[in-house]
């Protein structure tokens, strides 16, 4: 009887250490797939994950867009908090980037970029009248980020007085006495509470993303001279609509490309592409297949509308994984 119990035992510590099991993707191949579509009509063209092509190299540059903007502020408030003797914790980005484009008919274009919030914490700790001690952590935030700038339709250039930037800031102290007051209040620092302007470091931190957008889709060109526009669409792409005609919507793009520049409208949402993460449970996954949009692009000028999309397609093989938190840990397989 009582082997019987040890036995029945192991087999209840197998099963609850199966139930953490976890599993991990590994990239075996991939795709990134661009649609255009227009008048009716789509058509669907792909790029080897691998190749380091046109679209590849467009994704590449698109996803890096909220990476470069969260980077560029946590070094603004990197040094705000320093300068206040408080120590920076982290910074992160969230949501998804959205952009407009729209002519303004002085030889200008007006780019909006919003769908982000930032949320920085800082840490501060020491005694006050040398007997009570605290530690505090503030939350400083940019809620519903919104950035505008302008910049020449013929040349790209931004200057550095045609950015702006709005936000909800908020911040908020949390400490382990009741001192919440000790800590500076760093909602104060970004803000200019008299003049209700944003300080220059937030919009020194957002400029080079402005950059990024612009110039990786409309200015920016590689060694074969091809902008982001042209990298979506290719010259030798032909659409076939309902009607039965086609239309060349790659050499309509490549041969209009100053023109639509400077006259249309463009609303552009960018995504994060395949997120390739570990999957928390005993039970396999049951898509080897791994995808999400990398960009989303609708362009409307005076007689002619189309959009594209690109997603980044991955397959995966799913490797088991006793826990993903713990790789020390050991267990069997489920």
């Amino acid at each position: 009887m009582q082997r019987q119990h040890l036995l029945l035992g192991a087999v209840i510590l197998a099963c609850a250490g199966a139930a953490h099991a976890d599993w991990s993707p590994r990239v075996m191949s991939g795709q990134y797939v661009a649609t255009v579509s227009y008048g009716g009509g789509s058509l669907s063209y792909a790029e080897d994950w691998r190749s380091s092509g046109p679209l590849g190299t467009l994704a590449g540059q698109m996803k890096a867009v909220p990476y470069s903007m969260q980077n560029g502020l946590n070094d603004f408030m990197r040094q705000a908090a320093a300068n206040q003797g408080v120590n920076f914790q982290s910074g992160a980005l969230t949501g998804d980037v959205n952009v407009r484009v729209q002519p303004q008919g002085n030889g200008t274009v007006l780019m909006t970029l919003g769908g982000i919030s930032y949320d920085a914490y800082t840490q501060f700790s020491g005694k006050r009248w040398g007997i009570i001690s605290y530690s505090c952590v503030n939350h400083a935030s940019l809620g519903n980020l919104q950035v505008t700038a302008q910049y020449g339709a013929a040349n790209g250039e931004l200057p550095s007085d045609k950015i702006g930037v709005t936000a909800n800031v908020g911040s908020s102290t949390d400490c382990d006495s009741n001192l919440s007051w000790i800590l500076p209040i760093l909602g104060n620092i970004i803000v200019n509470k008299v003049e209700g302007k944003i300080d220059q470091g937030v919009l020194n931190g957002v400029q080079g993303s402005l950059a990024l957008v612009k110039d990786s889709l409309f200015f920016g060109r590689d060694q074969n001279y091809l902008t982001g526009l042209n990298k979506l669409i290719p010259a030798d792409k032909v659409v076939s609509l309902p009607n039965g005609q086609t239309f060349p919507i790659g050499q309509y793009v490549n041969n209009n490309l100053a023109y639509l520049i400077a006259n249309s409208q463009i609303s552009v949402q960018l995504g994060k592409g395949a997120v390739v993460q570990g999957v928390y449970g005993t039970g396999e996954p049951m898509s080897n297949v791994i995808s999400g949009r990398v960009i989303t692009l609708n362009l409307s000028v005076p007689g002619v509308s189309f959009s594209v999309d690109l997603i980044e397609k991955l397959n995966v093989q799913w490797q088991w994984k006793c826990s993903l938190r713990d790789p020390s840990k050991s267990c069997p397989i489920p």
